[in-house]
């Protein structure tokens, strides 16, 4: 399991959280730490408890699996490429598709109205 490689724990957080254009502070404060423990996890000085790692990824949208975690659901495998999707979409790109699934799903909704 990856998860114990602290440089590689550090470089994945401060990747995502950059990508999500937050600061140290901000994640930190989201996540119920100290700016200063947030940035020791990011120097790889400090390993995150697993309450901490956990919801670093929530907020920050982090699959397990970039951890090299493997979390399978058997209940719905469509569900768990789209969310792969998403997690590894920039904002632009969310909201791209956000219009296009709502449009879709509005129209979908229209058309099972019209046959009823």
């Amino acid at each position: 399991m990856i998860f114990e490689d602290k440089d590689f724990i550090a470089k994945k957080i401060r990747f995502y959280r950059r990508k999500k254009g937050l600061t140290q502070a901000e994640l930190a404060e989201q996540i119920g730490v100290s700016a200063k423990q947030l940035s020791r996890i990011e120097m790889a000085t400090y390993t995150p408890s697993l309450i901490t790692f956990l919801k670093i990824l929530d907020v920050l949208g982090i699959d397990i699996s970039e951890f090299g975690i493997n979390h399978k659901s058997e209940e719905n495998a469509l569900r768990d490429k789209m969310l792969k999707l998403v997690y590894g979409a920039t904002d632009a790109e969310l909201k791209v598709c956000y219009e296009v699934v709502y449009s879709l799903l509005t129209n979908i909704k229209s058309i099972k109205n019209e046959k009823i």
